[in-house]
């Protein structure tokens, strides 16, 4: 594999540690702050229930109904675990599919990606600031797996390799794509795109196939894990306001079929990338925000997006939507499909100042 033949090397092995310090995290369930947090659906969004309690051994009643979700990830061996990524207030997990929380040491800062080992379910990675983060004890304690130099710069996106768990891919604000091929041991450059990288997604069947996108330099592919790089942009430049990038998906049962959220849209490709083609919505081109996008893992015509105000459905690639009211004044943020329970969604909402 080509690249630059700097190496950098994960600075820091010594034990983190974060304040353990309270932080408000909606305490008070008539707060206005208290519709925020976690939903889930059990029938496809028909209907969401808030998901936000933290146990406690004392009178007072604790939840995570005033954070904000930046990120949603689900352990690939218990679909009951799941850890969410806040603006503001660091990390959550739970093991009981949402019915309760429990807060990492990582209790402050933004979480914008986690990844969870798809062998070993103590093994978790999560960005912060500049900072990729690694337990290797079910959250009880983090060590620093990257660290880069440039403490203005901030780490965006995580994701493991799920044929070789020790090939861990970064992606930092700044452009920056790292590979490590040693469990964050020491890490190469792999390229840089030059805008601030959004999502990374490994494909699960072939990991040499990755996909970028970037905030407003297009979608790139690389088929050769990061030798040879291909921007997508150019297949889709027909469609308008394509560049201003929201989300991306990619469908597991069907690799590749691949889907673009942007100002102009949803696009969608069933060749990787190669060609695309528009899926209609309910709403004009160009006239809607969406903020997250979701395909269910076992059926690729399964699709959910969610606005500032609006969730929608469609079970027949786009043909037909069902819209339904967001359970909250909050913005939908992300959406995650279960991947056992294809009825089961879990919504992170968040409030915008």
């Amino acid at each position: 594999m080509t690249r630059r033949s700097l190496i950098i090397s994960a600075v820091g092995a010594a034990l983190l540690f974060v304040g353990a310090g309270c932080i408000s995290v909606g305490t008070n369930p008539t707060a206005v702050a208290s519709d925020g947090g976690i939903f889930k659906s059990v029938n496809k969004g028909d209907t969401w229930a808030q998901k936000a309690a933290i146990p406690t051994t004392t009178p007072d009643r604790r939840s995570i109904s005033g954070v904000s979700v930046a990120y949603i990830a689900q352990d690939p061996q218990d679909s009951n675990a799941l850890y969410i990524g806040t603006v503001e207030n660091g990390m959550f997990y739970t093991y009981d599919g949402g019915e309760s929380w429990f807060q990492s040491v990582l209790n402050r800062g933004r979480v914008a990606s986690i990844a969870v080992h798809p062998k070993d379910k103590c093994i978790v990675y999560a960005t912060s600031e500049f900072k990729l983060l690694k337990t290797e004890d079910c959250s009880r304690t983090w060590n620093v797996a990257f660290l880069d130099s440039r403490s203005d710069k901030q780490t965006k996106a995580v994701a493991i390799d799920s044929y070789n768990p020790d090939i861990i891919w970064l992606a930092t604000n700044s452009g920056d794509l790292l590979e490590t091929l040693d469990a964050g041991e020491s890490w190469a450059s792999v390229k840089n795109f030059n805008d601030d990288i959004y999502k990374l997604i490994i494909s699960p069947v072939d990991t040499r196939h990755v996909y970028v996108a970037t905030k407003g330099n297009g979608v790139w592919r690389t088929q050769d894990g990061g030798a040879t790089w291909t921007d997508l942009s150019k297949n889709y430049k027909d469609f308008a306001g394509t560049r201003e990038f929201s989300d991306m998906v990619l469908a597991p049962s069907e690799p590749k079929t691949l889907i673009i959220a942007s100002k102009f849209g949803l696009i969608r490709s069933v060749d990787g990338g190669d060609t695309w083609s528009k899926i209609d919505l309910l709403t004009p081109a160009g006239s809607t925000v969406i903020y997250s996008l979701a395909v269910d893992p076992k059926d690729p015509n399964s699709i959910y997006y969610g606005t500032s105000t609006t969730f929608y459905r469609s079970t027949n690639g786009g043909v037909n939507w069902v819209p339904k009211k967001l359970p909250t004044s909050r913005t939908a943020t992300y959406l995650l499909v279960d991947s056992v329970n294809s009825s089961a969604l879990y919504m992170g909402v968040t409030r915008f100042k």
